[in-house]
């Protein structure tokens, strides 16, 4: 099997995952943007990806089992001093989520596709982000709150539709997934909101 493992702030869990990959296993260390993508088209039988990026991507993948390795909550956050009008500016790093958003919310936004550092941009550049939260310390310090929820996210296994419909390779997947899982308690509140693909 061909597996993705993603780098950057998940490369000490992709590691220790990449120790104990099923046997006859080819893996690859890469973004965590790109992974469901390449699941989803086959070039890869199965990934570790999460979340916020599934549904950015908009990937026909499997989502096998979560992981617990982080949960984050996608938010539009503002500025309490600001007030948003009628027509605001948005900047995320998601902008197929950031669309869909102001579809049903803001629907005479602008969206900018940004990279990263999104919080900086409010008030002055942007009236609403729309970004990843996790512990929520760096938003606090720039005296910036959560407007409104979309959804919470974990890190998946996923595979292919093809990797899914066959047993054996299904099973050394979610065998592997209980060696390398941060603990089933944690996971909880996320199983509630996640859209899982059967």
């Amino acid at each position: 099997m061909r597996i993705g493992l993603p780098k950057g702030r998940l490369l000490r869990h992709s590691e220790a995952a990449r120790a104990s990959t099923p046997t006859s296993t080819s893996s690859w260390l890469l973004r965590l943007q790109d992974i469901p993508g390449l699941v989803a088209d086959s070039s890869l039988d199965a990934g570790i990806t999460a979340e916020e990026w599934i549904r950015e991507s908009r990937s026909d993948v499997v989502r096998l089992t979560p992981l617990c390795w982080y949960h984050i909550r996608i938010c539009a956050i503002g500025h309490p001093e600001h007030p948003v009008g009628p027509a605001p500016r948005i900047v995320s790093e998601y902008p197929s989520l950031a669309a869909e958003y102001t579809r049903w919310r803001h629907p005479n936004a602008t969206v900018r596709h940004v990279h990263g550092a999104c919080e900086a941009y409010i008030p002055t550049l942007a009236d609403l982000a729309l970004d990843c939260v996790e512990t929520g310390l760096s938003m606090k310090k720039r005296g910036l709150d959560i407007v409104e929820e979309l959804f919470r996210g974990d890190v998946w296994l996923v595979c292919s539709r093809e990797t899914a419909a066959d047993h054996r390779r299904r099973a050394e997947l979610l065998a592997w997934a209980i060696d390398i899982r941060h603990g089933d308690t944690e996971c909880a509140w996320q199983a509630e909101d996640a859209h899982v693909t059967a």
